[in-house]
């Protein structure tokens, strides 16, 4: 009976932690002074490595949606349905004064780790730097496989997330030339490309797409410091290096790539072991 106590008394603390590191980052992401992404270059190519896997005509959840930044991008696609959901009032503020012009842009208050109901016929699910939020691998783990239940069985999920693999070869490089390591932000948990493949595939989810931005965290994160470690998310070169056409000459996808992205499909006649 003690045993069983302490047992209990663990899971209660568990949760009571998870609970506070939960509101934490809801705090943070409430502050009307954050911003989802300073580098609005890099953000933009995000929302084109996204928008170039989305079909006109479609219905689509936006996770964990932010401002909106690439949902407003993603609702100008010919005939789609954007459910756009986030956790935070302050970002859904910013979202709804960004959309006003927009009625195919549904905004829904949600917490991902809470009791919620949404519709089950997406054609695709986004999560762009969302999951990366959810500070454990089980709380990711739970939110995917939700995920899994919205999907239409022709639907797909996109993922462009925090990349461990991208973020140790970045720092690689970096350390050959006497840079510090870029740490992971204390309020996110980047994915083992690995891992996340296999716990797909384990759940009838095949990668059909992988995709980064390496080209961008090379240039502007490994090269760029070399010569000039003032940061100014702003520069000229930033800029420059951000165009997809500069981006194809090297060619360089998650190769380096603090983000990646993942596009997975449901696929029935895969045998779950």
């Amino acid at each position: 009976m003690t045993r069983l106590k302490c047992t209990l008394n663990d899971l209660k603390i568990v949760k009571i932690m998870a609970k506070s590191k939960n509101l934490k980052i809801l705090k943070y992401w409430n502050n009307k002074d954050i911003e989802s992404m300073y580098d609005k270059y890099l953000l933009n190519a995000e929302i084109r490595l996204i928008s170039q896997r989305l079909s006109p005509d479609s219905k689509i959840l936006d996770a964990g949606c932010g401002e909106c930044e690439g949902t407003l991008q993603y609702s100008k696609i010919k005939g789609v349905i954007i459910d756009a959901a986030d956790f935070s009032d302050t970002r859904l503020k910013k979202a709804k004064q960004r959309l006003q012009s927009k009625s195919n842009v549904h905004l829904i208050n949600v917490d991902f780790l809470g009791k919620y109901c949404l519709d089950h016929d997406y054609d695709y699910i986004i999560s762009q730097r969302f999951l990366i939020n959810l500070l454990e691998w089980k709380f990711q783990r739970k939110v995917l496989l939700d995920f899994m239940n919205m999907i239409k069985p022709t639907g797909y999920l996109i993922l462009l997330e925090g990349c461990i693999d991208g973020v140790k070869q970045l720092n690689d490089f970096r350390k050959k030339f006497g840079l510090k390591p870029i740490p992971v932000k204390w309020h996110n948990l980047f994915f083992d490309n690995k891992k996340l493949v296999n716990f797909m595939r384990l759940h009838k989810f095949e990668l059909i797409d992988e995709d980064g931005l390496g080209e961008i965290f090379l240039l502007t994160r490994g090269i760029r410091p070399i010569f000039d470690n003032k940061l100014n998310w702003n520069h000229s070169f930033n800029k420059i290096v951000c165009k997809s056409k500069y981006m194809k000459l090297l060619n360089l996808k998650d190769k380096f790539s603090r983000l990646k992205l993942w596009v997975f499909q449901k696929n029935e006649n895969k045998v779950k072991y």
